[in-house]
């Protein structure tokens, strides 16, 4: 509206020069050879050149007002365009992320039919010895509800709250679970270590003879005990020490599921020997 109300003001201004311009050019044709007329055609001369660069230079400066315009809409236009692509790709990524999660748990739950599971996230970790996920009392979690991820085992809650729950993982000392070795047959207790828990790594304990796990043998949950199913995935047994305090042999464990890399989680909550006397 100003550019506007500024334009027509410059045009009458113009309009006006160009009447006394022409008053000008006739008393010169009327009188051609006095002096006065030459100085005055000089002046006019002037006159016009100057008038001329002012209606070019404002004639360039509203088209540039026109296309800062233009360009100013077009700029907003593309930032929409961005935000809702920006919007499509969040969507299209957690999108992803949930169909992941429901062919793990396809999967799951093809090998371990009887089993009763709640998908989870892991929203914070204390430590690698302890995490938090996203499921509590609400969703049916209970306290000491085995926690596995599409690897293997990967702990216990040990803290149910009303919509989140503590984890303890198997690399913790506070963890007890009751293993076995898939090759040998022979059972022991897997237990975390805190000289061991860095390196992603826990141990099996009461271990009778050297022989009755080896190197690379596969362990799983026992199933002896009322709290965990039987076969779930721990780990492969990396090597075997004797221990003088407990006068039996320890192996060193590295568990198939990564604490560190635990993203998606499965609570089980329900499974057929569930509750039977402990190992």
């Amino acid at each position: 509206m100003i550019f506007k109300k500024l334009s027509h003001k410059v045009l009458s201004i113009l309009f006006s020069a160009s009447v006394i311009i022409s008053g000008f050019l006739i008393f010169f044709r009327t009188y051609p050879d006095n002096f006065i007329s030459t100085s005055l055609d000089a002046v006019l001369y002037s006159f016009l050149k100057s008038t001329s660069w002012i209606r070019n230079s404002f004639s360039d400066f509203i088209n540039e007002i026109r296309v800062s315009r233009e360009a100013k809409e077009e700029i907003e236009k593309l930032r929409s365009q961005i935000s809702d692509l920006q919007s499509q790709l969040a969507d299209y990524h957690e999108v992803k992320r949930e169909n992941a999660r429901l062919s793990e748990f396809c999967d799951i739950k093809k090998e371990s039919p009887d089993m009763e599971f709640t998908s989870a996230s892991v929203i914070g970790k204390l430590s690698n010895k302890n995490i938090f996920i996203d499921v509590g009392k609400r969703d049916g979690i209970s306290k000491n509800d085995a926690v596995i991820t599409r690897e293997g085992f990967l702990g216990r809650v040990s803290r149910v709250g009303p919509f989140s729950s503590n984890v303890t993982t198997i690399l913790s000392p506070d963890i007890k679970v009751g293993g076995i070795d898939t090759v040998t047959g022979n059972p022991g207790m897997i237990a975390g270590s805190s000289d061991f828990s860095d390196q992603n790594l826990t141990r099996m304990t009461l271990i009778k003879y050297k022989d009755s796990v080896n190197s690379s043998d596969i362990l799983t949950t026992s199933g002896y005990s009322g709290l965990y199913p039987k076969n779930l995935k721990i780990g492969t047994v990396e090597s075997i020490q004797y221990d003088e305090n407990s006068s039996s042999y320890v192996a060193t464990v590295k568990p198939f599921c990564n604490v560190e890399d635990a993203k998606n989680v499965y609570v089980i909550t329900n499974f057929a020997s569930k509750n039977l006397i402990d190992y």
